[in-house]
C-alpha cells in the first residue's frame, strides 16, 4: 500500500512540474484496455551499460497489431510503434523534456530564410554516409521522396492521408494533382534540399517540427524507373508515377512486413496468427539527436490479453507492459513489484479514454443525443471504477499531463459543462431534439423514443456501438451505460457489437479500401482512447475539408466551421506567446465541450511494469516506449 500512495504523490508532483514544458499533432488510436516521475522501484543501478547491443526484451501490448505498419491509411498505436522503431534519421528529433531539436546525426548544417511573401525556408545539408538497413545510400533525394510520396495525389486517390507536406508551400495544388511540382520542396544537390513553410501556416507555436522530415526508399514503394526531378520550380515525380500503374505495387509494399528501415530497428518477421513481431537492431542506424544507439539486440513485440498480461509478465512470457491503465492491472502490478524482481514507472497520461461519436448520421448526429448520453453516465464513478483511483475525469480533448491544461484548469472547470448525472436533463434534451414519438408515430410514453425525419419516416433512438473484444472498458460500459435502467427510462437503446480492434478501426475510418462494408456509415459510437505527443495540433482532427475527411481525418465527421477555425487559430501563435496559446486553447475546448464529438471517460496515471533486467527505462508523459527503449539496456 505504501508504494501505491507513493506513486500517486509522485505523479501529482510531476503533473504540476510540467508547466515549464512545451506541449504534436500526431495522435494514436488505442484500444482503451491498454493502458514522469520514475518510481523508486525503477532503479538504474546495476551492471555497467553495454558497449554493443545485447539481449532481448519482449514487449506486450493489449492493442492488436494488424501488420499494416504504414500510418497513412490508419493509425493503430501498436502498428505505429513498429513504424517508429523502423523509421528515423529525420531532420528534427525530440528530447525527453519535450524540446524539439535539430538532429545532428543526420543534419550537417542548415539555414533559415524569411521570405518576402511571409513564408520561411529551411535549407538542409545532410551528412555523408547515411544508409538504410540494407546498405542503400540515403541522399537528399530520399528526403524529398518522403515529401512527394506521402503528399502525392496517387496516395490520396488510394484513400490514404496524403498530407505529409500539409504545411509547406504548394502542398494543396500538388496533393490534388493540379500541378506536377511541389513548390515548397526543392532538391538542390546530392546532399541538399529545402522545405518552405506556407506563409498561411505562420506564425506557428511549434515551428521546428513543421520542417521535420525522414527519408524513404522510393524504389521499394514504386520501382527503379520512378525518379524525382527538380527544374527550379519545385521537386516532382517522373511522368510514369500514376495511380493506375502503381496502386497495386504500393498496396503490396504496404503489406510488406520487412520494409526498408531508417530507424534503430528492422522487422525480421511477423506472425499474423500469433500477433508477434520480431525486430533486430539496424546496424546502420547512426543514432538519435544525441548519438544514442540501441543497446538491446532484439525486440519481440506481441499481443497480450488485458486479463492475463500481468501473469505473462510474472512468468517471463513478456518483459515489459506499457501504459497499464486500469486499477486492477495497476494493483496487480504493484503486488508483483513488491514480491521482487520487477519494477515500475508511473506517469500522468497526455490523453484520455473516450466514447467517440459519429456526428453525421443516425441519433448521434444530434448534439442533444450526445449530451443526453453524457448525462446518463456517471463519469466520476466510471473513472474511479476503471482506474481504481489512478485517474480522473476530464471534459475536453486533453490529458492531465499537459501543461496548458494544468495552467487553465481552474478556468476550464468554471467554464465547461461537467455533464452531471441527470435523467431529467437527458430527457429534456431528447425532447428538444424531437424524440417525442413512439414506433407508431403517437406521442411517446414508454420504450424506445422515435424522431420524425423530414421525409416523414421515424428514426428510433437506437445507438449502434462498436467495441473491441476482451475489453475491460467495454465490459464496464455495458454495466454503467448500456444496462443502466435510466438509459432505458430515457427512451434510449444501445446495441453493442464486439469485433477485433483492426476491424473496429476499419469502421471508424470508413476505410472502403479494406472492404465495401466498411465504407458505409454503420456505427454511431465507439469506445477508444487517444494519446497526444508534445506538439498539440488538432488542425485536421476536426477539419471541414471534404478531401481530408475522405482520407481519414475527422473520424467524428463533425462539420463545424467554428471548431475548425478555432483549432487552426490555436497553433497559429508565436512560439513565445504561451499566454496567447492558452487563451485560444480554452476557446477551442469550450466549443468542443458544447458539441461533444467525444465523451471523455478518464485521464489516468499510466504505469509501465517491467522485469528488473530492463535498466535505464526512463519513460515519461512526453515520450513513448519506442524512444525510451532506445536509451535502455538489459542485464542477462
Amino acid at each position: 500500500m505504501t508504494k501505491k500512495i507513493l506513486a500517486v504523490l509522485l505523479i501529482f508532483v510531476m503533473v504540476f512540474s510540467l508547466a515549464a514544458c512545451k506541449a504534436e499533432d500526431e495522435t494514436q488510436t488505442t484500444d482503451p484496455t491498454q493502458a514522469a516521475t520514475t518510481a523508486t522501484e525503477a532503479t538504474t543501478e546495476g551492471p555497467s551499460v553495454p558497449t554493443s547491443p545485447m539481449g532481448q526484451i519482449i514487449i506486450g501490448s493489449t492493442t492488436e497489431m494488424s501488420g499494416d505498419w504504414l500510418p497513412y491509411f490508419q493509425n493503430n498505436a501498436a502498428d505505429y510503434d513498429i513504424w517508429k522503431f523502423t523509421n528515423g534519421q529525420g531532420t528534427v528529433d525530440m528530447t525527453f523534456g519535450g524540446e524539439y531539436v535539430v538532429n545532428e546525426t543526420t543534419v550537417k548544417s542548415y539555414e533559415v530564410a524569411d521570405n518576402a511573401d511571409g513564408s520561411k525556408t529551411y535549407t538542409w545539408v545532410i551528412n555523408d554516409g547515411l544508409v538504410f538497413d540494407d546498405g542503400t545510400p540515403i541522399t537528399a533525394k530520399e528526403f524529398v521522396a518522403s515529401a512527394l510520396l506521402w503528399s502525392s495525389p496517387v496516395l490520396g486517390e488510394m484513400g490514404a492521408k496524403n498530407d505529409y507536406g500539409f504545411n509547406w508551400l504548394g502542398w494543396s495544388a500538388f496533393s490534388k494533382g493540379e500541378v506536377k511540382e511541389f513548390a515548397g520542396v526543392k532538391l538542390i544537390d546530392a546532399n541538399t534540399f529545402s522545405l518552405t513553410v506556407d506563409p498561411a501556416k505562420l506564425p506557428y507555436f511549434y515551428e521546428l517540427p513543421l520542417v521535420s522530415i525522414s527519408p524513404v526508399k522510393l524504389s521499394y514503394w514504386t520501382d527503379e524507373t520512378v525518379d524525382i526531378m527538380d527544374d527550379g520550380n519545385g521537386a516532382y515525380f517522373t511522368e510514369n508515377f500514376t495511380t493506375a500503374d502503381y496502386e497495386e505495387k504500393i498496396m503490396a509494399a504496404r503489406n510488406g512486413i520487412t520494409m526498408p528501415s531508417s530507424g534503430p530497428y528492422s522487422v525480421e518477421s511477423y506472425d499474423e496468427a500469433a500477433k508477434v513481431a520480431v525486430l533486430k537492431v539496424n546496424p546502420n542506424y547512426p543514432g538519435a539527436w544525441d548519438g544514442q544507439k540501441p543497446m538491446i539486440e532484439t525486440i519481440i513485440y506481441k499481443k497480450v490479453l488485458a486479463e492475463t498480461a500481468l501473469d505473462e509478465l510474472a512468468t517471463g512470457s513478456v518483459d515489459l507492459l506499457s501504459k497499464m491503465a486500469s486499477g486492477d492491472e495497476i494493483n496487480a502490478g504493484l503486488d508483483l513489484v513488491d514480491a521482487g524482481g520487477f519494477a515500475f514507472t508511473a506517469y500522468a497520461r497526455a490523453g484520455y479514454g473516450k466514447l467517440v461519436f459519429a456526428c453525421d448520421f443516425g441519433p448521434t448526429g444530434d448534439v442533444e443525443v450526445r449530451q443526453a448520453i453524457a448525462h446518463l453516465l456517471d463519469r466520476n464513478d466510471f473513472a474511479k471504477a476503471f482506474t481504481g483511483g489512478f485517474g480522473s475525469v476530464v471534459n475536453g480533448p486533453y490529458g492531465e499531463a499537459m501543461w496548458f491544461y494544468q495552467e487553465t484548469k481552474a478556468q476550464l472547470n468554471e467554464k465547461l459543462n461537467q455533464y452531471a448525472y441527470s435523467l431529467e436533463t437527458a430527457v429534456e434534451l431528447l425532447v428538444s431534439a424531437g424524440y417525442i414519438y413512439d414506433a407508431t408515430g403517437a406521442d411517446y410514453t414508454t420504450g424506445v423514443r422515435y424522431k420524425k425525419l423530414e421525409d416523414g419516416t421515424l428514426m428510433p433512438l437506437e445507438i449502434e456501438w462498436a467495441s473491441s473484444e476482451a475489453n475491460a472498458v467495454s465490459d464496464l460500459l455495458v454495466v454503467k451505460l448500456q444496462e443502466n435502467p435510466d438509459v432505458a427510462a430515457a427512451g434510449i437503446k444501445i446495441n453493442q457489437t464486439v469485433m477485433t480492434f483492426p476491424e473496429l478501426l476499419n469502421y471508424l475510418y470508413r476505410d472502403g479500401s479494406q472492404g465495401d462494408k466498411y465504407g458505409v456509415p454503420t456505427y454511431g459510437m465507439f469506445n477508444l482512447a487517444t494519446n497526444y505527443t508534445p506538439r498539440y495540433d488538432l488542425t485536421n482532427v476536426f477539419t471541414t475539408d471534404p478531401e481530408l475527411i475522405k482520407q481519414g481525418y475527422n473520424v467524428n465527421f463533425l462539420i463545424d466551421q467554428q471548431l475548425d477555425d478555432l483549432s487552426k487559430d490555436m497553433v497559429l501563435t508565436d512560439a513565445t506567446d504561451r499566454d496567447g496559446f492558452k487563451v485560444k486553447f480554452v476557446d477551442f475546448v469550450d466549443r468542443w465541450n458544447e458539441l461533444l464529438p467525444d465523451l471523455p471517460l478518464y485521464s489516468n496515471i499510466y504505469h509501465d511494469f517491467y522485469n528488473a533486467k530492463l535498466q535505464n527505462y526512463n519513460i515519461n508523459s512526453l515520450v513513448d516506449t519506442t524512444q525510451s527503449i532506445l536509451y535502455a539496456h538489459v542485464t542477462e
